[in-house]
């Protein structure tokens, strides 16, 4: 490039050491003492027929030409349906011009593939000697065309082949671009085939209930078919349609790459206990040795407390609630939710009280969960959460955190955001009444992010920060709430910790 003359271009030939292009009708020998400069990156606007290049500290330039050039893609996609051997293989070519003139005469030529023989081609195309091929065509600039080509998969097709390929199609036209494909694979379809999806569900419910479940099958073969359903499980299964009313054994037909969605009702007997695990088969009927699985996964809920863990491992603080509710004699099953997001209402429902953690999880963590912690504080249940910031700007704004923690909260002016406290101090003729002052160990979470809490609907605060400001509340009424907008695992020692506990699930009650 010469940084002097902005729209001119020098490149290196066989018959001198450079020529210049100024961007109009011809090249021309290049003299001496050009100030010319190298070129870091080069990029070519075909439609607008613009050459622009960047150098190394003197600028960026570009050169626009007034020829008009067509510029062609070529590119092929298949019709998404599955095929296996004797079936038809559909493809549909495209050619863009992506330049800023006509392409005229195009020519586009498709070899076809290998273990497929020529059915059809749409507008005008022949099969030329074992090349599908298409010619006279004109794309305008910016323009583009589809062609569409039928083969058909031999019906002897050897079972080791896993693939068609295409490859070597392209397109050529009387101005002189043209175009190249890269090859495309589709895959060979079985002539039967099943998947279940999702692998796994875990859910639970007390003993005696039932557990619902929707298990989706995807018919990944050929040909329709039909499915015969199975379980393997120390819990009662049944299978039902998709609106869990009607019993089934075997499902409704399902085309070749079709689904069907099937119930799975899981009964805990009474005296169930633990987790259970059935495995849940779909047997296609048109080949019985084809089959697909998956599992689900149902908790018999025998305890009061459920400890739900939200804090994303990032520390995993887990156990210093596990510790706490096992000091305090507190039985409890526990909800990761890093390893499964899924827990249902039901499944809340199904016990009294929810401990609910959220560590340095940012921002807006319970903001997801927050309607069906509605439902279960609408149930007269009882929640206990804590988090570091876990109201952190506008998650503190939320209608559930207002109406059910009973937290008004300023998200706009951060004025009770991210206030460090040393200690906790109890709140005289409260659940925390002579707990006195408790040390905040803040290297557990590795910061401060504390809040401030404002109560509001009958809810009274529990604990104060250094600056005898409110940052944990308590609420009474047809659900009961405690909440600590500083991380429990930070207050204090093993012992106030327990302590704690004691006193949350005896203001919660039996």
């Amino acid at each position: 490039l010469d940084p002097s003359y902005p729209n001119t271009i020098y490149a290196a030939t066989d018959v001198g050491p450079f020529v210049t292009y100024n961007g109009g009708a011809q090249w021309s020998p290049l003299g001496t003492g050009f100030p010319v400069v190298a070129v870091d990156q080069i990029d070519l606007d075909s439609t607008n027929g613009i050459l622009a290049a960047g150098t190394h500290g003197r600028g960026a330039f570009r050169m626009t030409t007034t020829s008009q050039v067509p510029a062609l893609v070529i590119s092929k996609a298949d019709s998404g349906v599955l095929v296996g051997a004797g079936s038809n293989l559909d493809y549909a070519i495209t050619v863009r011009n992506i330049g800023n003139g006509a392409a005229t005469g195009v020519r586009i030529t498709d070899p076809i593939p290998a273990n497929t023989s020529f059915v059809s081609a749409d507008s005008g195309g022949t099969n030329v000697d074992g090349v599908a091929t298409w010619t006279g065509l004109t794309v305008p600039a910016s323009g583009s065309t589809v062609v569409h080509l039928r083969v058909r998969i031999s019906p002897s097709l050897s079972s080791g082949i896993t693939s068609i390929v295409d490859d070597g199609y392209k397109a050529t036209s009387a101005e002189g671009p043209g175009a190249g494909g890269s090859p495309f694979s589709t895959p060979i379809a079985p002539p039967y085939g099943v998947t279940v999806t999702p692998a796994t569900q875990k859910d639970g419910a007390k003993p005696g209930n039932t557990v619902s479940y929707i298990v989706t099958l995807h018919n990944i073969g050929i040909n329709s078919d039909t499915y015969t359903m199975s379980a393997t499980s120390a819990f009662p299964v049944a299978f039902y349609d998709t609106t869990c009313t009607s019993a089934i054994t075997t499902t409704p037909t399902v085309a070749s790459a079709g689904t069907s969605n099937v119930c799975v009702k899981v009964t805990i007997p009474v005296s169930g206990t633990g987790t259970n695990s059935a495995t849940i088969t779909a047997t296609s009927t048109g080949n019985t040795s084809v089959a697909g699985s998956a599992t689900v996964q149902t908790i018999a809920v025998t305890v009061d407390t459920l400890l739900v863990d939200e804090d994303g491992n990032n520390p995993n603080v887990a156990s210093f609630y596990t510790d706490a509710l096992t000091a305090a004699s507190v039985p409890f099953i526990t909800w990761d939710l890093d390893a499964d997001h899924s827990i249902s209402t039901g499944f809340m429902n199904s016990f009294k009280n929810v401990v609910w953690f959220t560590g340095n999880s940012y921002p807006g963590p319970i903001t997801p969960y927050e309607s069906r912690l509605k439902a279960f504080l609408d149930n007269g249940g009882r929640l206990f959460m804590s988090g570091q910031d876990l109201l952190d700007q506008q998650a503190g704004a939320t209608s559930f955190v207002h109406d059910y923690l009973h937290v008004t909260w300023d998200g706009t002016s951060e004025i009770q955001n991210d206030k460090p406290t040393d200690n906790v101090h109890a709140v005289a003729g409260t659940l925390t009444d002579g707990a006195g002052t408790v040390p905040i160990d803040d290297s557990v979470d590795g910061n401060q992010f504390m809040d401030q809490v404002t109560p509001n609907g009958g809810a009274v605060g529990i604990f104060t920060d250094d600056s005898a400001k409110l940052d944990a509340l308590s609420f009474s009424g047809t659900y009961k709430v405690v909440f600590l907008a500083f991380p429990f695992e930070e207050y204090g020692s093993a012992a106030q910790k327990a302590n704690l506990v004691t006193r949350v699930t005896t203001f919660f009650g039996p």
